[in-house]
């Protein structure tokens, strides 16, 4: 099924839609769009703004309007600036970009991503257009540079468990001699261990004893 993606019709003046169309599975519909200029997925929309429209945003205060729109519309909103906000010809001081950044982030919770150019642009909305309505194609694993020595590997697994950095991964190992052991163990076996104290002991437990296919927020 090809990959929707919905821009306003403003956006024809760009470059962005014709690069989007000419991309195999993607089916790209103009239109007027109420807020925003992309719409990724029926809840996901983007407005796109060029570095010097960011700054000139700001100032004029259309920016403000804009994620107020956006939330009311669509819940969130998500800015994609093109090109380098800090090198326009805006007279407007880095402090004042800054802040507006950290507004729209922190005060907004809105989501604030950056491209170099039209081109990079056009391949960041067809990515988060495929991730939304089609997710990822494999697993993202949790931890990378995996060790092959049995022993490192040991660690490396109780490494994982709550509360237990590399020092209390090799007491509990060298109290418990195995992985298998310290899997078996009870809160009182476990608090045996030095450095092991009786919350951490409990997040051990709870980890090793938890559900993975009970949803807890469902």
């Amino acid at each position: 099924m090809a990959i929707q993606i919905t821009a306003d019709m403003r956006e024809s003046r760009s470059s962005i839609i014709a690069m989007l169309q000419r991309m195999p599975d993607y089916e790209v519909k103009v239109c007027e769009l109420d807020v925003g200029d992309y719409l990724l997925r029926d809840d996901f929309p983007v407005e796109r703004k060029a570095a010097a429209d960011f700054v000139a945003s700001i100032q004029d205060r259309r920016l403000f309007e804009q994620v107020a729109k956006l939330k009311a519309e669509y819940g969130k909103a998500t800015f994609v600036i093109e090109g380098d906000v800090y090198a326009t010809r805006s007279q407007m001081k880095p402090e004042a970009i800054c802040g507006a950044i950290s507004y729209l982030t922190a005060i907004e919770d809105a989501r604030v991503l950056t491209t170099r150019n039209a081109a990079d642009t056009a391949a960041l909305l067809a990515t988060l257009a495929r991730h939304l309505q089609q997710g990822l194609s494999y697993a993202v694993g949790l931890r990378a540079n995996k060790p092959k020595d049995l022993r490192l590997s040991a660690q490396f697994l109780v490494q994982g468990l709550p509360g237990v950095g590399p020092a209390a991964a090799t007491a509990l190992l060298e109290h418990f001699g195995t992985v298998n052991a310290l899997m078996r163990a009870d809160l009182a076996q476990l608090r045996q261990v030095s450095g092991i104290g009786a919350k951490t002991a409990e997040q051990i437990r709870s980890v090793i004893e938890a559900d993975y296919r009970h949803d807890p927020a469902s």
